[in-house]
């Protein structure tokens, strides 16, 4: 099949997986029946020879006629139209696959000169089953969650407790932003990059992807949501705890438990074969039973209880195909890689969620995720 993608592979995980070669800028990757080449500028030359996988071709980007052994297009175009012409040319094919989000002013400028181009999806479908080489890539992100999850339990530990009731670290309180500031600076400190890293005290935490902000009061849940990638290999780590400094509420404990007891019996019950949806079924149904409901304030328009999807794939992105949701997907195979991330939200009092990433076997899971789900610290 005939590929094309001109992209930064560190924002564009098909470019990167495909190549093993993480750069900044763009640079362009084709691929035929009988080739498959990187095309680099002369700054990334060098780097590109070394890292991309051994079965890629690596060309200078500025000197791609001579790649083919072919004259210069000598007539006045844009630069874009140009090099990909000289890629027409050189291989025989104008007719080309490429990723849903090609850049489109490109795509306009390549189909008025009389290149095809076929928007394609999933570009690398290959990357939905992980490797064994993979999943431990994936694991060592998983660590590096638990790095940074260790670093802000640290802080919450040693925190006192002030008349007010909030907590009190270094001789000031402790405020959300701190939490997430160890968290990232310990997972960098590792090889890692922590971005969007979650720390929601108290009611913020019913809003599930709120980041966090201001003091931290004692007896309130705090979700810490941490998913890191690994500079080096570009996979994803993806790790939800919650965590409350003193004693928590009789109503949190209540959601804790039984966001805990859903999330164990998912991970029993996973295995190759499984639906994603049977699964999001069974923990709405427990919420459900518990007194846990769904629903929706008509005058807010925001919703409380369990209201996103059970889990979703991680790899190169922090989120891949296939999804434990309530849509009917494919059944579970050895090799994805996804979340197990059950969750309580209400306005009241805040947000429960508990989060491991495990690798689908055969016969069970290899849970990646090895740090405990304690409520209390």
């Amino acid at each position: 099949m005939n590929k094309l993608i001109y992209a930064a592979s560190e924002h564009h995980a098909d470019l990167w997986y495909l190549t093993n070669f993480s750069a900044p800028d763009p640079f362009l990757y084709f691929q035929t029946d009988t080739m498959a080449v990187v095309a680099v500028s002369s700054l990334e030359l060098g780097r590109a020879q070394k890292q991309c996988h051994k079965n890629l071709r690596v060309a200078d980007i500025g000197r791609l006629h001579e790649f083919f052994g072919i004259k210069p297009i000598e007539e006045e175009m844009h630069w874009f139209l140009r090099l990909i012409k000289t890629v027409c040319e050189g291989t025989g094919v104008t007719e080309w696959n490429v990723p849903n989000d090609f850049p489109l002013v490109y795509a306009d400028l390549l189909r008025e000169a009389g290149i095809s181009l076929k928007p394609l999806w999933p570009f690398a479908p290959q990357r939905a089953i992980k490797t064994p080489e993979e999943i431990e890539k994936i694991r060592h992100s998983e660590r590096l969650a638990e790095m940074g999850l260790a670093a802000a339990e640290g802080m919450l530990r040693e925190a006192t407790i002030d008349k007010e009731g909030y907590l009190v670290l270094s001789g000031r309180r402790l405020l959300a932003e701190e939490l997430r500031g160890a968290i990232d600076a310990e997972i960098a400190r590792h090889g890692g990059t922590g971005s969007g890293t979650i720390a929601a005290p108290g009611i913020q935490g019913a809003d599930p992807h709120q980041s966090g902000h201001g003091p931290i009061k004692a007896g309130e849940p705090i979700v810490i949501d941490i998913f890191p990638r690994d500079q080096n290999t570009g996979y994803f780590g993806d790790l939800t705890r919650t965590r409350v400094k003193g004693t928590a509420s009789p109503i949190v404990h209540k959601a804790y438990e039984t966001v805990l007891k859903a999330q164990l019996d998912v991970l029993r019950s996973l295995k190759a074969g499984v639906l994603g949806c049977d699964m999001q079924k069974l923990v709405t149904d427990q919420f459900n039973a518990a007194g846990f409901e769904t629903g929706r304030n008509e005058t807010t328009g925001l919703y409380h209880g369990f209201f996103h999807s059970l889990g979703h794939s991680v790899g190169m992105e922090i989120h891949e195909s296939p999804s434990l949701c309530a849509r009917k997907e494919n059944p579970l195979q050895p090799g994805h890689v996804v979340t197990v991330e059950p969750g309580l939200y209400y306005p009241e009092w805040g947000g429960i969620r508990i989060e491991d990433t495990v690798a689908i076997t055969a016969d069970g899971i290899d849970n990646l995720a090895v740090v405990g789900k304690e409520l209390e610290l």
